[in-house]
């Protein structure tokens, strides 16, 4: 992949495919499938496929390993592949696997998926075209996107705020930190930008880089915002990576005079459910910062999610705030439902999205804890000295 004057431009129309296996009667049915929509290359060996990813690791788009293969397997050839070219998704094509050895293989290998043989071509082409381009799965993330906003990071970047207020007397008790892309900005909205990187490391960089600039920038945010709490998005993703999470914990830990961090995760992500994120968010709760759930009642992980414990708070979802300005019974019972459970488990509430007084009014009767939305602020860049003013390039979206 080329990349120039921070826009992506891909070397070839069609994803380029690395398939590995030792079948031959496999790789040449394999060619017929993938040739007229995919750049291919084939490997019988896996040494052979090793020192071509390490000759050239930013080549492909995707990876495709037989499980079984003459010296080493493909769990662990994806492994090396893993390490050698960490943001190319991995597939694993299978004749059978335990539960076991694919959670396994998942954790090792990092797999994206895994592929039971034999493969009908339509289930491998929609696997290449889903996690290369987006098309053939919705769930998955565009490797593409992935790479603008990687390239985006470098220089086309920045981080907004967005006022949330105390229920009770509408003061202001915090911030909401918003990442915004003014150049992708110009073709997606936020909110395709950010989903089209959820479930690539690219988004734990994003992480990272906002965490950065409130650093950077920490005296000018408390003298514009004052001593507030910000609030910072944080991927499923991420945090079911334990490296991501001991990287986190180091940089927070390293950084004493940051600002007084919270943090918010979305529910519309499965991968809330995984053991690996059960076990690493605690930490965060640990090291003493509070975790929002994101999103709530957008998806259908809501009440689960929250059966689960782990977090701090939950933050209603903008789609049902809206709704109350609707007079809709059924939506307003349940928030009033949702605010009453909260409390009786220790969480705090807040609603964002709110847009009128009167939903901000009925919020308040209800007793939810804090508010965001556009009758209270839209985000705003930060007035450093020396650049100009910044508008929010054209979004509704708050993440």
């Amino acid at each position: 992949m080329k990349f120039r004057e921070g826009q992506f431009q891909p070397t070839s129309s069609y994803p380029n495919v690395l398939l590995v296996d030792d079948e031959d009667a496999l790789l040449a049915s394999v060619r017929r499938i993938l040739r007229k929509q995919c750049s291919l290359k084939t490997c019988s060996d896996p040494h052979e496929a090793i020192r071509l990813l390490r000759q050239s690791p930013d080549s492909f788009d995707i990876i495709i390993s037989d499980l079984r293969m003459p010296g080493i397997d493909g769990v662990e050839f994806l492994t090396i592949a893993r390490e050698i070219a960490p943001d190319v998704p991995r597939v694993l094509l299978s004749g059978s696997l335990s539960e076991n050895a694919l959670k396994e293989a998942i954790n090792k290998a990092g797999i994206s998926r895994v592929i039971v043989k034999p493969v009908p071509p339509e289930v491998m082409l929609s696997t290449v075209q889903g996690l290369t381009t987006g098309q053939g799965d919705a769930s998955r993330p565009s490797r593409q996107m992935a790479l603008r906003v990687q390239d985006a990071l470098k220089t086309n970047h920045t981080v907004f705020f967005q006022p949330r207020v105390n229920a009770d007397d509408f003061a202001v008790a915090g911030q909401e930190a918003l990442s915004r892309f003014p150049g992708l900005q110009q073709t997606f909205t936020v909110e395709e930008i950010i989903s089209g990187a959820e479930d690539h490391p690219v988004i734990g960089d994003l992480t990272f880089k906002v965490l950065g600039f409130i650093d950077q920038h920490r005296d000018v945010i408390a003298k514009q915002y004052g001593n507030h709490p910000i609030s910072v998005n944080l991927s499923p993703n991420s945090i079911s990576d334990i490296n991501f999470v001991n990287a986190l914990i180091d940089f927070l830990r390293a950084h004493p005079g940051l600002p007084l961090l919270e943090f918010e995760v979305t529910e519309q992500s499965n991968m809330a459910f995984t053991a690996e994120f059960q076990d690493n968010l605690p930490r965060l709760l640990s090291a003493g910062y509070k975790v929002f759930l994101d999103d709530f009642g957008a998806g259908n992980n809501s009440i689960a999610l929250l059966r689960r414990g782990h977090f701090s708070g939950l933050k209603l979802d903008k789609s049902l705030i809206a709704r109350l300005d609707d007079h809709n019974t059924i939506d307003s019972s349940f928030v009033e439902w949702v605010t009453q459970a909260a409390h009786q488990l220790g969480m705090s509430v807040i609603a964002e999205g709110v847009e009128t007084l009167d939903s901000a009014t009925f919020l308040q009767h209800i007793g939810v804890d804090q508010l965001q939305g556009y009758y209270f602020g839209r985000p705003g860049a930060l007035l450093l000295e020396g650049s100009d003013i910044q508008k929010d390039p054209g979004t509704t979206f708050s993440r």
